[in-house]
């Protein structure tokens, strides 16, 4: 069975209080300034970020002419923003802009962050500020975070262009939850408020000297401010790079001038609050799967597959509305419940068991007792009678319950080199951008490879699993479905499966009948617990993208 390359939303997910973004919203953010006759401010620092080193799109002045606009409107490169003048405009200050907007395209209430990649922070300015700042990141824990608690990323000499790649998961100290963010300024302090100018005359802040009682901290969770409440830090969504922000600070007490140019820096690697969940878009089949993204702050549902050729795996692959219709199966062979398996009206080695009969319409053994019984979604047919599916089944560790079957959907999936197989699908392994998140308490040892409990030292052998530091049967409390018994992590034996809406089943009989359907072998390969083996009915796309148990996305964000 192939195995669909889905990516991971293996990014920097940002949780933060607000639902549906903060698009549009008026930010407190001054107009642009002037300095030696060019143009200063939020706006020009994004003019100047841009996809080519060194260069600013911002158009010089005209100063007259026939052609009432500029022969350079700020096209210099491809940048988050443009300004550039028309005739008769201040001669420092351009009028016309387009791009990433200071004052309407941030999202003011972005406070909390959850890593997965290694991220890369650049400097992009300091302004005018005479603070020298440090910026740095610390674990989300409810409460205000202890000063030995805060992890300086960018100190008080980072200058302008200086880039620091940080991989928060290496840290020794991190836990493994949400994260935010500090400045940390050098400013005096003075009656329980700020001097607005450097502490002793020294203008580069450190958390020692903070210790000793100078300067000021400011969270992205504003509420843990030295100020209290007041919001320090403005975010902006890149409009040329996915997964990429702004983190624009000021970083006078109770703030002053609201310009944000205290000190600005580029986080690559992240994503918005809400970002990766799984949702349903307007498509059908396997199509309609999608995982939430988003853009400027707004989420919106996603697809996160494309319409592709039909394959004999229970899935509507080519998105018509029709699960496995016409998929390929070897000659002889016919595709039910998501597998190809033999034809029972033209094989000449294959007979149904006592109590089943071959359908010549389908080429399915059916159980006699369901012959015309269809039953509801969620439901299949046991002796004649609709009952629900896989009441009262806990399967083996590592398995899940399908159709009244416990199966491992990634036993007969075989996936590249980097990547590792999660509910039947080949996805990036951990330890890299877009890879599997590891959760709580596993470690990633190999690149590209898969999370590992490390408590068991050298791992635990076949059937088994790690809890706690002890190799664990992965029969412990599973209970298998139709009175099967559970031996080496697989349940085998019990009734036989009667199939799926009209009861049907597969039974071969070269020497002893095997019962394809109870979990003793299955799909391409006869490997047990076959990863083809689906329900006939299509499987929700969500349940999908619940049995990675991962954020999943390989969206690309749409630019404006």
């Amino acid at each position: 069975m192939r195995g669909r390359a889905w990516g991971l939303a293996a990014v920097l997910v940002l949780a933060s209080t607000w639902a549906h973004g903060n698009a549009g919203a008026q930010c407190m953010v001054s107009m642009p300034g002037c300095d030696s006759g060019r143009p200063t401010g939020l706006l020009a620092t994004f003019a100047c970020a841009c996809e080519e080193a060194g260069v600013c799109n911002i158009g010089a002045f005209c100063g007259g002419g026939g052609d009432p606009m500029c022969p350079d409107q700020g096209n210099n490169g491809t940048c988050e923003s443009r300004m550039w003048h028309v005739r008769n405009d201040n001669s420092c200050i351009p009028s016309q802009t387009e791009g990433l907007d200071p004052q309407t395209d941030c999202t003011p209430d972005t406070t909390r962050f959850s890593p997965t990649c290694p991220l890369t922070f650049t400097v992009l300015t300091r302004g005018t500020a005479q603070f020298r700042n440090v910026f740095g990141w610390y674990e989300v824990t409810g409460a205000r975070p202890e000063v030995d608690d805060l992890r300086v990323m960018l100190d008080c000499d980072a200058a302008a262009g200086e880039r620091v790649v940080l991989d928060v998961r290496s840290d020794p100290t991190y836990g493994g939850g949400e994260i935010g963010f500090f400045l940390l300024t050098p400013e005096g302090r003075s009656g329980g408020g700020g001097t607005a100018a450097c502490a002793d005359g020294n203008c580069c802040a450190s958390l020692d000297r903070y210790r000793a009682g100078a300067g000021f901290l400011y969270f992205s969770e504003a509420s843990f401010s030295d100020d209290g409440s007041v919001s320090h830090l403005n975010v902006y969504d890149s409009r040329l790079t996915d997964r990429k922000f702004y983190f624009a600070w000021e970083d006078t007490y109770g703030r002053s001038n609201f310009d944000f140019t205290d000190l600005v820096t580029s986080v690559e690697g992240v994503e918005c609050a809400g970002a990766g969940a799984a949702c349903e878009t307007d498509g059908i089949g396997a199509c309609r799967a999608g995982v939430t993204r988003c853009t400027g702050g707004e989420l919106e549902c996603t697809p996160i597959v494309e319409a592709e050729a039909e394959v004999c795996n229970g899935v509507d692959d080519d998105c018509d509305g029709t699960v496995d219709d016409d998929a390929p199966c070897p000659d002889r062979e016919v595709c039910h419940d998501g597998r190809c398996v033999p034809n029972c009206d033209v094989s000449d080695e294959f007979v149904c068991d006592v109590g089943f009969e071959c359908d010549p319409a389908t080429g399915f053994c059916i159980e006699v007792a369901c012959r015309g019984v269809s039953c509801d979604e969620g439901q299949i047919c046991r002796n004649g009678v609709c009952a629900g599916e896989c009441e009262g089944v806990v399967c083996p560790h590592g398995q899940q319950c399908f159709r009244d079957r416990c199966i491992d959907p990634c036993a007969d999936v075989s996936c590249g080199a980097g990547s590792i197989c999660r509910g039947g699908l080949c996805v990036p392994g951990c330890g890299q951008c877009d890879g599997v998140v590891c959760g709580a308490g596993l470690t990633c040892p190999t690149v590209g490879g898969e999370c590992v409990d490390p408590s068991c030292a050298g791992g635990c052998g076949a059937g088994t699993f790690c809890r706690e530091g002890t190799c664990v049967d992965a029969c412990d409390g599973a209970i298998c479905p139709r009175g099967a018994a559970c031996v080496a992590g697989e349940c085998v034996g019990g009734e036989v499966e009667p199939g799926t809406d009209a009861g049907t089943t597969t039974r071969m009989d070269g020497g002893g009948s095997t019962d394809v359907d109870a979990g003793r072998t299955g799909g391409r390969g006869g490997n047990p617990g076959c990863g083809c083996v689906v329900g006939g009915e299509e499987p929700s796309p969500l349940a999908w993208v619940a049995m990675l148990g991962l954020a999943m996305g390989i969206w690309r964000r749409r630019r404006r």
